[in-house]
């Protein structure tokens, strides 16, 4: 946490801010080790010299203290939280708005209140503040060692749902009880909860590549395409995987076979200083080279952490370039519509000299039922 601190204040000095101030949940999670459960505000000061100090509810205060040691300042219900934060602010020398805001995650209605609290008109806070939230993406861009461990143990927890899942795939069973065999596995693995929301496609849905999983029954020759991932201690996995009911229908094994080995080039591309382009353009040349690349119609991946969908993304034309400690999904897929599509995706850490992939259940073409 130490250093994830100092590359704030080093980023305020640079600009000339006296303060950050941290709102989002998912960026005071990654400095704080607490994330705000409730609808009530809570703010991380971050002076550019000095401790920093968490704003927090009053009921919340046990909760944060069992996760970070960090000084609080709590407010009770009925007390207006931005008096107290205009004080912390004012403190720490960022009275007149040269403040870093997550301006990403800050609502409007909170900038007006952070602003009215200051003495200020929320245009004259706008202009004087800088934006904090690109910084704090560039810095979770790059895993530590402590968060690549988390993530593997939640890539593993996907191996035994997709187990489960195997085995009850069947001729009527419904899309729904295919979701909750693999979100009560995961449970029973020891994840604290879903990554997102559990995507299961029988046949035809199957070509929606973000289709809503629904009461359709599974009839023989359709294929099941599952997307779901766990959650530990706020760290995320992501795993496609597709088979099929019986037999696989000619045309949909070939596409197999094709999402199957743009999987494969855009992982063997992965390494450091490749641009994100790069792999993109591995696994879509596979594609077009076989006559889908009009069936290939979302990037080729993205980054992974705290958040499901975060920086750096797999996608055509990225220029920026692979560091060790990126991890990044790599999920090429193919969707015909009306038959039938494929998906097949993991979860990738670049290394010092190349990858290594956290998700291992098999890719194999698979029957079921």
């Amino acid at each position: 946490m130490i250093r994830r601190f100092e590359a704030v204040r080093q980023f305020l000095r640079e600009r000339g801010m006296a303060a950050g101030l941290v709102t989002g949940p998912i960026s005071m999670r990654y400095l704080t080790g607490w994330s705000n459960p409730s609808k009530r505000f809570a703010g991380l000061v971050i002076p550019a010299d000095g401790e920093p100090a968490l704003l927090v509810p009053a009921l919340e205060v046990e909760e944060v203290r069992s996760a970070s040691a960090l000084r609080l300042v709590a407010w009770q219900d009925g007390e207006d939280p931005f008096a107290a934060l205009s004080g912390m602010l004012r403190a720490a020398g960022a009275g007149e708005g040269r403040i870093a805001l997550e301006q990403a995650d800050l609502p409007v209605g909170q900038l007006r209140r952070i602003a009215g609290a200051l003495g200020l008109a929320p245009s004259v806070l706008l202009d004087a503040a800088a934006d904090l939230s690109p910084a704090l993406s560039a810095q979770r861009e790059s895993q530590d060692e402590d968060e690549l461990a988390l993530l593997q143990q939640a890539a593993d927890m996907l191996n035994p749902a997709l187990d489960a899942a195997l085995a009850a795939i069947r001729p009527g069973v419904t899309e729904r009880e295919i979701a909750r065999v693999l979100e009560e596995a995961m449970l029973a693995a020891g994840a604290d909860g879903v990554a997102f929301e559990t995507h299961v496609l029988f046949g035809p849905a199957s070509a929606l590549p973000h289709g809503s999983t629904g009461a359709r029954t599974l009839e023989p020759g359709h294929v099941v395409l599952m997307d779901f991932g766990a959650q530990l201690r706020g760290y995320r996995s992501d795993i496609t995987r597709t088979v099929c009911c019986g037999a696989w229908p000619d045309e949909l094994a070939r596409v197999y076979d094709v999402v199957l080995a743009a999987n494969q080039a855009a992982i063997a591309a992965v390494k450091p200083g490749v641009p994100l382009g790069d792999v993109d353009r591995a696994a879509r040349q596979v594609i077009e080279e076989a006559g889908y690349g009009a069936y290939f119609i979302h990037r080729t991946g993205h980054g992974l952490g705290l958040e499901i969908h975060e920086e750096p993304y797999v996608v055509a034309g990225n220029e920026k370039v692979l560091r060790p400690g990126h991890v990044i999904t790599i999920e090429p897929g193919v969707y015909l519509p009306g038959v039938g599509g494929v998906r097949i995706e993991d979860d990738v850490v670049v290394t010092e000299d190349g990858c290594r992939v956290l998700t291992s259940w098999t890719k194999e073409r698979l029957s079921a039922g």
